[in-house]
């Protein structure tokens, strides 16, 4: 270090993931909720095919394709942002999606009505998509990698 430069600012990116994330997930609970509770018919198919045994499917789906984006914008991030430490930077946005999925989950299933036998009750029954929002993050940042590990070799 020169005399009169600061020293540089650790990178905040893995802290934005950790808890960033988890405050999205509120969100994507909220969103969720709202979105899925009394499904319209854009949402569960045609008409026709609509019926309350598609209303589950519907909510799953929904609620993976909400993670998901805000897995692919964790992804985005730590594949622009890597910052020094690249490895903590990724364990973090995992950690995050994580912790945001369960957030989501939590909180759009605790929103009113929460009777279980209530056919607007929002819950998730494919307990798997919880995963779809770590998946979308390492799939994102593996995809990254994988081309700008092309781009070197390349050179």
């Amino acid at each position: 270090m020169r005399a009169g430069h600061p020293a540089p600012a650790p990178s905040r990116v893995p802290v934005v993931l950790l808890f960033g994330q988890p405050l999205a997930g509120a969100v994507v609970g909220v969103l969720w909720w709202a979105l899925t509770r009394h499904p319209a018919d854009w949402l569960v198919g045609e008409p026709v095919v609509v019926s309350s045994s598609l209303y589950p499917i519907a909510r799953d789906g929904v609620f993976a394709v909400l993670t998901g984006v805000v897995g692919a914008l964790a992804g985005l991030l730590v594949a622009a942002r890597p910052g020094p430490r690249p490895l903590v930077t990724f364990t973090a946005a995992v950690a995050g999606a994580l912790a945001s999925a369960l957030i989501a989950a939590g909180l759009g299933s605790s929103l009113p009505p929460t009777a279980v036998e209530d056919p607007a009750h929002v819950t998730l029954l494919a307990w798997v998509v919880l995963l779809v929002q770590v998946l979308a993050v390492t799939v994102v940042v593996a995809a990254a990698t994988l081309v700008q590990a092309a781009l070197d070799w390349t050179r």
